[in-house]
């Protein structure tokens, strides 16, 4: 081709480019493709288990050819593998199930046990002990590999085949479950199967508590050092064959959780023993002084054989062992027959004969609290409050109705439940719902606390049934002090008298019927009655209490009824004036303590762990000492017992809590007081620290409180807290959330 061929080419090539140019600047690109399918998401980055925040465990398969071989998993909240987890952070269990015979309980059985060495010291054990333990902790390791994304394989140094004295039997159910330690708490994972099919459903189980019902007053179980968390897990360890070595007595799932939980009303206990565990390092956990906040008759409160996720709880009444039953009714020596029955020894393939099928001894018909049940047949009703303007004396309208029959309603004039000496009714009236205390009542009786409500007692004659209809009227003997202001409270307790002790009569103490209270509000000067803010709920305290029942069975299961006499300016002054103490001879060194709500439940549940224990005189000059109380679960979680929001610092209209009545009792303006948040915060925080840290914010332990609420402290002057600068809601030190901790 000659040269001007080729650059005529070229021009040509030139000018076609020019023109395709000269088209994108002037006519139209096309219209954007169909975007592609989203791609799979990358690989979560694996986080290292020293820096995980939190870690869920789970457990894949299990296969048992010699030694067992576990396969499991580890992830972060979300989702990320955890890797990097050392030999020396996890134990293994492994357990089989095995069905019961000749009358005996199925039990878990451990392949792994150790001897402990009873050695020498405080303790009344001088033999050495099997216990059931894991691998790691009993200085035996298996081989750990990382598969360095989040996946893990454990293989057992034991091997399950070759256990002396715990055959092996693959039909049966095993459980394989892990601790993790040394890094932030991680809830133990189980994994139930057969090894003979792998089968992981159908299983025989022994599922008779979930740890969700633990939970409601532990709040969260957490054991041996923050290591064990669950029940299933708890299970693989405490079989019957083990037995603490230094006490001599079983760890025994059954037997030991039951004793625990009763313990002060042991039998054993009772007759001067003691009921303890030495345990690491052979610490001594003395568990005699244990009080069981509910019903220890409730057992379902436990075991709830109408939970699916708890299919074998009615073990507790359809399997009658002497273990069972023995661990609290520790007195009876099954072998002689002492304190049983009439003196019948027994073995457990024969408890059935009493105590099984239809029998009124089974245990769900024998536990059963004849007062609770009793109760279900009365009810209180306030029907209407009349007359309530300051200086008036109020009327209330009232019936006792039985949900049991149709809501008939009781004759309280004649009926024999509130015609015993035993029998108690009333009527609290109380003010204001801002800020409960009563300002201007007179107390009345010299055994009474100040600042106590306007009281009808509606069996004293107070009461007539003007219409014939068993509604009831009964009208206040005091009028509602002039210049009330705001809304108050009407609250009816009392207990009736049902002879629930079967001698024949309803006049002993035992045969009083813990009924729930009634409450409402009504009108002073608000145009429509304010209620009180709602801070805690009766289901909150029952969740532990069940039922809440105070004072003699007189004040059950109301919230507001507690409120009408746990005012700002309540103390104990004059129950100690009955015990015939003062700071020189009442147990706690004080002439008076406050016995304000807030203040006091918190005083009580922290007990423990307050620097001073906290000390009421109750009637007749009684005193309770709650110093050694001990709160199941996390002290720190105010919503176990608080409404969601409503632990914050409350504002200058709140009222102080009195610590001294001063020279008047019945006048709150000469009494010193804790201001309002420091009452509530002292207490659980009565260390000296704390209360300068209070001091140094606003708070003061010597405050009077002016009629406007100015609250002026002997040794600072006008004092006006600043704790919701740091403890308010989304603040630094926010209260909720230091306290979730």
């Amino acid at each position: 081709m000659g040269t001007m061929s080729l650059q005529l080419r070229r021009a040509g090539l030139l000018a076609i480019a020019a023109l395709a140019l000269t088209g994108c600047s002037d006519g139209d690109d096309g219209n954007d493709g169909a975007p592609g399918e989203q791609g799979p998401p990358g690989p979560a980055t694996p986080v290292d288990a020293g820096d995980a925040t939190e870690i869920e465990a789970t457990i894949d398969g299990v296969t048992i050819a010699s030694q067992p071989v576990v396969n499991f998993r580890l992830a972060d909240g979300s989702g990320a593998p955890v890797v990097g987890l050392q030999d020396g952070s996890i134990s293994f269990y492994i357990a089989k199930l095995t069905p019961g015979t000749n009358g005996n309980a199925s039990a878990w059985q451990s392949y792994i046990n150790r001897v402990e060495s009873a050695g020498a010291g405080p303790w009344p054990g001088t033999e050495d002990q099997v216990q059931a333990t894991s691998e790691n902790v009993n200085g035996t390791y298996g081989t750990l590999d990382d598969n360095g994304d989040g996946s893990y394989q454990y293989t057992f140094a034991t091997d399950v085949a070759n256990v002396p004295g715990v055959p092996y039997d693959p039909d049966l159910t095993h459980r394989v479950s892990f601790e993790i330690r040394g890094l932030v708490p991680v809830l133990n994972p189980t994994y139930d199967f057969q090894p003979s099919s792998g089968a992981t459903t159908n299983l025989f189980t022994r599922k008779i508590v979930k740890d969700a019902t633990c939970n409601v007053c532990h709040d969260q179980l957490a054991l041996h050092g923050n290591g064990r968390f669950t029940v299933d897990n708890c299970m693989t360890c405490h079989n019957p064959g083990s037995t603490d070595a230094q006490s001599t007595n079983t760890v025994d799932m059954k037997v030991m959780t039951h004793k625990i939980h009763f313990g002060a009303e042991l039998p054993s206990v009772q007759a001067g023993g003691e009921y303890a565990i030495w345990g690491f390092r052979n610490v001594k956990h003395d568990y005699s002084g244990v009080i069981y906040p509910g019903d220890i008759l409730d057992c379902r409160g436990c075991h709830d054989e109408g939970d699916q996720e708890t299919p074998d709880a009615a073990n507790w009444f359809n399997v009658p062992t002497m273990e069972a039953c023995g661990s609290c009714h520790d007195d009876v020596n099954f072998e002689t027959g002492e304190n049983h029955a009439t003196g019948i020894s027994a073995t457990n393939n024969e408890c059935t004969i009493c105590h099984g099928g239809d029998s009124q001894l089974r245990a769900d018909r024998v536990h059963v609290n004849a007062a609770r049940e009793a109760a279900k047949a009365f009810q209180y009703n306030i029907i209407d409050i009349v007359d309530t303007g300051a200086g008036e004396s109020p009327t209330v309208s009232f019936s006792v109705t039985d949900p049991t029959n149709g809501d008939a309603p009781y004759d309280i004039l004649n009926d024999e439940p509130f015609t015993s000496g035993q029998s108690s009714l009333a009527i609290n009236i109380s003010w204001d719902t801002l800020a409960l205390n009563n300002l201007g009542s007179d107390s009345g009786s010299a055994s009474g606390a100040p600042a106590q409500p306007i009281e009808i007692d509606l069996l004293d004659g107070s009461s007539s049934d003007p219409d014939g209809d068993l509604v009831f009227e009964a009208t206040a003997a005091d009028a509602i002090p002039l210049l009330t202001e705001g809304s108050g409270i009407v609250a009816m307790e009392g207990h009736p008298a049902v002879d629930l002790d079967g001698d024949g009569d309803n006049e002993d103490r035992g045969d009083r019927v813990p009924a729930t209270g009634a409450s409402d509000t009504f009108a002073i000067t608000d145009g429509t009655p304010q209620d009180r803010a709602a801070i805690v709920t009766i289901e909150q305290c029952n969740a532990c209490h069940v039922p809440l029942s105070l004072h003699g069975n007189n004040r059950t299961d109301n919230i507001e009824l507690c409120l009408t006499c746990h005012t700002s300016d309540t103390t104990d002054i004059r129950r100690r004036g009955q015990a015939g103490c003062d700071s020189d001879t009442c147990i706690d060194g004080k002439d008076e303590e406050t016995v304000e709500f807030k203040t006091m439940i918190h005083a009580i549940h922290a007990g423990e762990e307050r620097t001073n224990g906290y000390v009421a005189y109750a009637f007749g000059g009684r005193a309770a000492d709650f110093g050694e109380v001990v709160f199941p679960g996390n002290l720190a979680n105010c919503e176990n017992c608080h409404r969601p929001g409503t632990y914050y610092p409350v504002g200058v209209s709140a009222l102080a809590a009195t610590i001294d009545t001063g020279a008047d009792i019945d006048s709150p303006f000469d009494d010193l007081n804790i201001t309002p948040n420091s009452a509530a915060c002292w207490g659980c925080h009565d260390r000296p620290e704390a209360v300068s840290h209070m001091t140094l914010n606003g708070g003061a332990f010597d405050a009077i409180q002016q009629p406007d609420g100015t609250l002026i402290s002997q040794s600072a002057g006008t004092v006006i807290e600043a704790c919701d600068v740091c403890h308010g809601e989304g603040r630094i030190a926010d209260v909720g959330e230091i306290h979730a901790h």
